[in-house]
């Protein structure tokens, strides 16, 4: 039986462990925390209709979509700019009836948990931080800092933004700073000015504000904003340099802020790296943000780390070569990741812009890009693995 050693117990090694179990391999996911709560934080992700695609091929879209908050699923996604003027929307539900499958957020904790769930006992190795691996005899040997080893087939270094499997595959240096940071939170919120269905994204000066249902009354939203690295927050400030920030907005905005408890907020510098073309070498490959970190601008992060998994669990178990199988598998998903990174960048820059006359243009701008980007969502959200 071929063994598959996974480096990371995040999104995407969960999914790629569960994608592998189905057909058939022997996994192990390691992962250097010594307990799953440790790993279980962080505020939301929105599941886009392809990455609901890729957990309906997993057999967990049902349980995220329980957990997830399906009586809030997203059947309207408008952008508009911080007076409150309308810039453009589309019928999500159209595109859901076309795919197949809906979308809607899930808190990161909760996600995580149904993704651990679905592996066997036995699986999910805690506590286990990879510092090398090599290549050697047909197969890959992977040390871990308690002085352990672990010999498989193939690895699959899915362990995140600062990827230890990356550094020693591709040594591409310091990550990239995305010059703006983030403020997220989950709060409880009913208002009719934003009503559960509704994925609303809001420009202005040098920032975007965004929010979506998780369930009734419970509302996700993040505050991003252009700023320095290693910026702070005074300790119990953190709701009053949100609110400054966005003050003058239009409403929903200060409401949702105001209705906001302080120790709900988090705050997060953003980081990515620009795509390349080669993700693995020999029996190893990366995977998830380890392969195609991107900022949260296009919203894709997570749904791409899960498309990976689908299609590398597909590739491996098309009964071709190991290493043809790993290759096309990379082959396939560089350009594609590559693709959101791209835009998530392009997207992340417009968000910075803050002059009066660089805001006026944008508006205009981001109404043309959507009309040419929902022509292409519905092609996108309808990826075949």
């Amino acid at each position: 039986m071929t063994r598959a050693l996974v480096i990371g117990g995040g999104i995407g090694g969960l999914s790629v462990g569960r994608a592998l179990a189905l057909d058939g391999f022997d996994v192990a996911v390691f992962e250097r925390a010594p307990e799953l709560e440790r790993i279980r934080v962080g505020g939301a992700i929105h599941l886009w209709h392809n990455g609901m695609r890729g957990l309906q091929r997993l057999g967990l879209a049902d349980q995220v979509a329980e957990i997830g908050g399906r009586a809030a699923a997203v059947q309207t996604a408008e952008m508009r700019n911080w007076r409150g003027r309308l810039l453009t929307s589309w019928s999500v539900q159209e595109v859901e009836r076309e795919v197949g499958a809906p979308t809607l957020g899930v808190r990161r904790p909760d996600l995580h948990r149904v993704l651990a769930a679905g592996l066997d006992p036995g699986v999910l190795h805690l506590g286990r931080e990879l510092t090398a691996f090599t290549q050697q005899d047909g197969g890959v040997v992977a040390t871990f800092a308690d002085g352990s080893e672990e010999r498989g087939d193939l690895l699959i270094g899915a362990d995140g933004l600062r990827s230890t499997v990356r550094r020693v595959l591709l040594g591409d240096g310091e990550l990239r700073w995305a010059k703006y940071a983030s403020w997220q939170a989950v709060c409880e919120y009913a208002g009719d000015d934003a009503p559960v269905g509704l994925f609303r994204v809001v420009w202005g000066p040098g920032a975007r504000f965004l929010f979506y249902h998780l369930g009734p009354g419970q509302l996700y939203w993040e505050g991003i904003f252009a700023t320095t690295p290693g910026g702070t927050d005074p300790p119990g400030e953190r709701r009053g340099a949100v609110a400054a920030r966005f003050a003058g907005w239009a409403e929903p905005v200060p409401s949702i802020i105001a209705a906001t408890e302080e120790s709900a907020i988090t705050r997060a510098d953003m980081y990515d790296r620009p795509p390349v073309k080669r993700w693995g070498e020999g029996r190893v490959t990366l995977l998830g943000d380890a392969a195609h970190p991107m900022t949260n601008a296009a919203g894709q992060g997570a749904n791409q780390t899960i498309e990976d998994a689908v299609v590398l669990g597909a590739r491996l178990a098309n009964g071709a070569d190991l290493l043809a199988a790993l290759r096309a598998y990379e082959q396939e998903r560089i350009a594609r990741s590559a693709k959101f990174a791209n835009l998530a960048w392009r997207l992340t820059a417009l968000s910075r812009w803050s002059r009066p006359v660089a805001v006026a243009i944008r508006d205009p701008l981001v109404s043309a890009m959507m009309v040419v980007g929902k022509r292409a969502q519905r092609k996108d959200m309808a990826y075949e693995f």
